[in-house]
């Protein structure tokens, strides 16, 4: 009885863990439901798609901007204006996201990101050219009507 215990531990011990391909997070259908809507948003920034975006944010979607400042915190209505006036002055963008780690709870899921990204903004002075590379987080929420993951931050 004991060794078939131990032999039972031991096989235990030894489970593969399966990852999403191409990525550092577990495989789960709740995980890749995640990440599907994440990719949804990197496809539509690239397309610049302002409208089709806006559809993936929550009515609750808060951004603070990373600053201590509170004049250029904004909520649902702000990500509009800043989704359309950014994109606007896009001329070329390279957008990548390698997904590090989910950790959910309950209806709210934080997702670690590292961007590689790089763009060139129209600009009076004349065009400018910027890389982004940096880690990043997203705050996703699920909708209890609708099951889908909306975003609270980080668009």
């Amino acid at each position: 009885m004991a060794l078939a215990l131990l032999l039972v531990a031991a096989a235990a011990g030894c489970a593969h863990v399966e990852y999403i391909p191409g990525t550092t997070v577990m495989k789960s259908e709740q995980n890749e439901k995640i990440l599907e809507v994440i990719e949804q948003y990197r496809q539509r920034l690239l397309a610049r798609k302002v409208e089709e975006l806006l559809v993936l944010a929550s009515d609750k979607y808060f951004e603070d901007s990373g600053t201590p400042r509170s004049d250029d915190d904004y909520g649902y209505s702000g990500l509009r204006e800043v989704l359309s006036k950014k994109l606007q002055r896009v001329k070329s963008l390279r957008y990548d996201i390698e997904y590090r780690s989910i950790n959910v709870k309950d209806t709210h899921a934080e997702v670690e990101v590292f961007i590689d990204g790089s763009f060139e903004l129209a600009a009076e002075s004349g065009d400018r050219y910027r890389r982004v590379n940096d880690y990043h987080k997203f705050v996703l929420e699920k909708d209890k009507t609708t099951e889908h993951w909306k975003f609270l931050s980080g668009m």
